[in-house]
């Protein structure tokens, strides 16, 4: 017998193993079951096997339903809804066709599974099954089928109305540092996955809504088609056809339509899910959520115990009930300070003795001559610490009000995990560190308890206030679907419209189409582009000299030569750089070329940075291309750069252009009427020069307020794709 036993399961393991491996199979064979259901008549045995396998699906779909952590853990419900749904249909096809050929012969000769709910469930009398049959189908259709289809439809409308929003905020985010490319990658791929499944769940619901349907028109159809068939094909009587075709359509429809109905609350529990963070699963959830708090338990269970004692009421039910609320609020709340340790189950605690305390007499004894010495030196070294710490230069000092004071009160506090995200992002974008940003909150009554201020070297550069329990809502897009109700003000860093909103009021307007930002965000972002515009005068000559070190160990040589020039020039050509919102990152480069041009030009700085510039091309390019790879350029008439080059002169102040007054207001003119196109198609303004002409006239425009980018010939990368927008209307 074992050994029977062993060959039989060493026949069937490899067949079973394979398919637990392979978990591809189990899908193609649930689909060509479906088929084979449709098309092969099956025998009872086989239908009961597939109808306690459609039973055993639904409960494993809401039992996962419960237990994700999140809607989109699930993501493969939409299909697996539409799956199912074939599948129970495809057994009320072999079902109806069992009924309808083999009915007359007797209910137990179609089904178990059918003959049992047909029989067991409704007790055997089909008026009692198609009440219950209608309360399904009516709860299953019009209760839970509608309400999850209007939610799946709200809910994908504003998922994908929010998407852009959401973008925008990974982006800010990414900008800042408090990201890196990454997370980024991987967070715009969840909201892709949020909106795919959202989507999804929008046209799946249908599937639930049509399986009601269709479960309806199935039963009609049985139960006309069965007596039919009974009273005028096989010679039953009326009343024997209409109650054997009544209690198997009815069963049949009862085993049909409890899997759909467990579906269908899947599908809303899924539909309707909003976990918190915190929660592993909805399951934990919902029951943390109804009994976590034992006052309410308590309150519940007083009210019916006070039913209890009214007469003609069940008290018994009622006081049980009654108790056993008070009873689970009793040990939830055991262990800590409560109602009952108050006022139910208080005790009288002895007091416990009270230990008088007898303040001790210090005898006034006259202090030594040292001891008076002592102190003189711990209140004058006092007093030079608070005066060496005024005369203290911070490179960058935010001072800000009282009230934000908790938004930088911890290492962790949002603030200042915003501002280590900012100097990430200057350091990734701009090529080196700079100097930690000294927080002070400013007590005088003249500063605004929600202002803030950002010092460079003791002089304000920046400012504004913030509200630090509201949100900020700017519309970047322009695409908002509705106006939200708030505060108006102005966003700081690029002086637009915004509104402050209450907390919330957020969703609302994520929904809508704004931005929304707290109080560190615009704080953090305000510093980083302030930070942006001053790096030059943030950079020292220690920081310069902490870029040299840094390559010693794999560029000793270099780092030798390097040091033969003076730290000074390597100094001003990395501020002239940064001036020019050119990264230093590639500090291998500029240092090569620095060593290379400086001994023969004699540490000429204009001469120096167009060499460092030129070699630099690749990196300019990249910097100042567009969103689409190409680097859009304005050019000069050639008639209008050669006057130009005729008019550059040489003075002891460097090169100068002499052009009258008219002249250098037509060349502004012309240079704002390109930065105007330029802002049209919301790109960089950027001109293309002889590389001769490029650092006078870049001084030029910037003296003129006129904010164009100025490249030389040689700056450009060999391997950029370039696209000229046309001349400067210039004609001197």
């Amino acid at each position: 017998m074992s050994g029977t036993r062993e060959r039989i399961t060493g026949v069937i393991s490899p067949f079973v193993k394979k398919i637990f491996t392979s978990k591809d199979l189990v899908v193609v064979f649930f689909l060509i079951a479906i088929l084979a259901i449709i098309i092969i008549p099956l025998p009872s045995y086989f239908l009961d096997f597939f109808l306690i396998i459609s039973i055993a699906l639904s409960v494993l779909i809401i039992l996962i339903g419960l237990y994700i952590s999140k809607p989109t853990d699930f993501s493969a419900f939409p299909t697996l809804l539409l799956m199912v749904t074939l599948f129970r249909l495809a057994l009320n096809v072999a079902t109806t066709r069992m009924i309808l050929s083999n009915g007359h012969l007797g209910v137990e000769n179609v089904s178990e599974i059918v003959s049992a709910f047909g029989q067991f469930v409704v007790g055997g009398n089909y008026i009692i099954g198609i009440i219950v049959f209608s309360i399904l189908v009516i709860v299953n259709y019009l209760v839970i089928t509608n309400g999850s289809t209007r939610v799946a439809e709200v809910q994908a409308r504003f998922t994908l109305e929010a998407m852009p929003g959401k973008q925008m905020a990974i982006d800010a985010d990414l900008n800042s540092g408090l990201i890196d490319k990454e997370e980024a990658q991987k967070r715009r791929e969840i909201l892709v996955q949020e909106a795919d499944f959202y989507g999804s769940m929008d046209g799946a619901s249908k599937f639930v809504k049509g399986d009601a349907i269709a479960g309806i028109i199935i039963t009609f159809v049985n139960i006309i088609g069965g007596f039919l068939i009974g009273v005028f094909g096989n010679n039953m009587s009326i009343t024997e056809s209409a109650s054997t075709f009544t209690i198997l359509t009815i069963g049949d429809g009862l085993v049909s339509q409890i899997p759909a109905l467990i579906v269908s609350t899947a599908t809303g529990i899924v539909i309707t899910r909003a976990t918190k963070s915190d929660e592993k699963d909805f399951a934990s959830g919902i029951v943390n959520q109804l009994l976590g708090n034992s006052k309410i338990l308590a309150i519940v269970g007083a009210i019916l115990l006070f039913f209890a004692l009214i007469p003609n009421l069940p008290a018994l039910s009622l006081g049980f009930v009654g108790g056993l609320f008070i009873l689970m609020s009793y040990l939830l709340s055991a262990g800590s300070e409560n109602i009952f340790s108050k006022r139910i189950f208080k005790r009288q605690q002895k007091p416990k003795p009270q230990i008088k305390q007898v303040k001790q007499e210090i005898p006034n004894e006259p202090r030594s001559l040292k001891s008076i010495r002592e102190l003189e030196e711990q209140l004058e070294l006092k007093h030079q610490a608070n005066i060496d710490d005024k005369l203290k230069v911070n490179v960058l000092l935010l001072s800000i009000g009282y009230n934000l004071s908790r938004l930088a009160e911890h290492p962790d506090s949002p603030l200042i995990e915003r501002i280590r995200g900012v100097r990430t992002n200057i350091a990734q974008t701009y090529g080196f560190i700079i100097p930690k940003i000294r927080i002070k909150i400013n007590p005088s009554p003249d500063f605004s308890p929600n202002g803030y201020e950002l010092l460079l070297k003791g002089i304000k550069i920046a400012g504004g206030e913030v509200m630090p329990d509201k949100y900020l809502a700017m519309d970047l897009t322009g695409l908002i679907t509705k106006e939200i109700e708030g505060i108006p003000t102005k966003e700081p860093v690029y002086n637009s419209n915004a509104l402050w909103i209450d907390k919330q009021d957020k969703d609302d307007a994520m929904i809508a189409g704004y931005t929304v930002v707290d109080s560190s965000v615009v704080i953090s972002a305000h510093i980083d582009e302030m930070i942006k515009y001053h790096a030059e005068e943030i950079l020292t000559r220690q920081d310069v000299k902490n870029l040299i070190d840094r390559l010693k160990e794999d560029f000793p040589s270099l780092v030798a030569d390097a040091e033969k020039i003076p730290l000074g020039v390597i100094h001003q050509i990395l501020k002239e750089l940064l001036h020019d919102k050119i990264p230093i990152k590639d500090m291998l480069t500029i240092l090569e070329t620095i060593i290379e041009v400086a001994p023969k030009t004699q540490n000429n700085i204009p001469i120096i940075m167009d060499y460092v510039r030129s070699n630099l091309s690749r990196v300019i390019t990249d910097t100042f291309k567009s969103d689409d790879g190409k680097i859009k350029l304005f050019t000069l008439p050639q008639a209008a750069e050669d006057y130009l080059i005729s008019k550059l002169q040489d003075t002891p102040y460097g090169k100068r252009f002499m052009l009258n007054i008219n002249e250098m207001q037509l060349l502004v003119n012309a240079m704002n009427e390109a930065v105007e196109k330029a802002k049209a198609m919301h790109i960089i303004p950027i001109l293309l020069v002889e590389t001769t002409l490029r650092s006078t006239l870049a001084k030029s425009m910037e003296k003129n307020n006129v904010p164009i980018t100025i490249l030389g010939n040689a700056e450009i990368s060999t391997n950029a794709e370039y696209e000229f927008l046309g001349n400067l209307d210039l004609n001197f």
